[in-house]
C-alpha cells in the first residue's frame, strides 16, 4: 500500500527520538470535523508550534485518500499516555465532514493489516485510545469496535477459488461510495449509493487492495464490505 512520509523535523520536541518496539496498534480519531481536515492538515499541524506546545505527535493519518507518516514505527510518539506511548504505534483516522468515512476505515484496515505482519504484532494487540487512558476515542469507532476488528482480521478481499467476477454484476451495499475514474486510489471521480448495480469488467490490485474496472470505465472497490457480487 501507498504511505507518504512526511516525518516530523528531528528539531522539533515533539520528536523526542526514544526507541519503540511497538507491541501494540493504537487507534484514534481526529475529533476535527472541519470541512478540509483531511491527512495533509493534520500532517502539518503535527509539525508545528501548536503541536510542539501541547507535546502531542503520532505516527500515521488516514483520510479517505492518504496515508501519511509522521515518525518512524522505531520512535516514540505521544499520543496514548505514558503506557500507551511506550507500547504503540498511533495512528489518526480523520473525521472531516467533507471526507467519506468509510474510506478512510477501509484505508486505515489495509495500514492496520500491512502493519500487523510488519511489525509482528498479534491482531489482540490492536486497541483504542481508551483502552489506555479511558478517553472516548476513537468515537465513531467505539460504538462497533468488534465489528472493526473483525474486518482487519477477515481477509474481505479474497474471492477464493471461486468463479471469476469479470462479466458478472456488483452491487454496492453501502449508502455511499467513491468511484474512480483511474486504477489509483487518488483518483476519486464521484459516489454511487446503495443498490446502485454494475458490470465488471477486469479485476485489478492496487496498492495491495482489489478493485474492480466496471464495464462503464470507471473503478470501485472490490471490498466485500462495500460491494457484493451477485451470481
Amino acid at each position: 500500500m501507498e504511505v507518504i512520509e512526511d516525518f516530523i523535523p528531528v528539531s522539533n520536541s515533539n520528536r523526542p527520538q526514544t526507541a519503540l518496539v511497538p507491541t501494540h496498534i493504537t487507534v484514534h480519531e481526529t475529533s476535527n470535523t472541519s470541512v478540509g481536515a483531511n491527512a495533509e492538515v493534520h500532517a502539518s499541524y503535527v509539525k508545528g508550534s501548536e503541536a510542539e506546545e501541547r507535546q502531542i505527535s503520532w505516527h500515521y493519518t488516514v483520510d479517505d485518500t492518504k496515508t501519511i507518516q509522521h515518525l518512524p514505527t522505531n520512535e516514540i510518539g505521544w499520543h496514548a499516555g505514558p503506557e500507551g506511548n511506550s507500547h504503540s504505534v498511533g495512528i489518526e483516522l480523520c473525521v472531516n465532514q467533507d471526507g467519506n468515512f468509510q474510506q478512510t476505515r477501509q484505508r486505515a484496515i489495509a495500514l492496520i493489516q500491512h502493519l500487523l505482519e510488519q511489525l509482528s504484532v498479534s491482531n489482540d494487540h490492536v486497541v483504542t485510545h481508551y483502552f489506555w487512558t479511558t478517553k472516548t476515542c476513537p468515537a465513531n469507532l467505539l460504538n462497533n469496535w468488534d465489528a472493526f476488528l473483525e474486518e482487519i482480521t477477515d481477509d474481505s478481499n479474497d474471492h477464493g477459488d471461486g468463479p471469476s467476477p469479470v462479466g458478472n454484476q456488483l452491487r454496492v451495499i453501502v449508502d455511499s461510495l467513491w468511484v474512480y475514474d483511474a486504477p489509483d486510489w487518488d483518483a476519486r471521480y464521484t459516489t454511487v449509493s446503495r443498490d446502485e448495480v454494475f458490470t465488471v469488467a477486469e479485476v485489478l490490485t492496487v496498492n495491495g487492495t482489489t478493485m474492480y474496472q466496471l464495464q462503464s470505465g470507471l473503478y470501485i472497490t472490490g471490498n466485500l464490505k462495500f460491494v457484493e457480487l451477485i451470481t
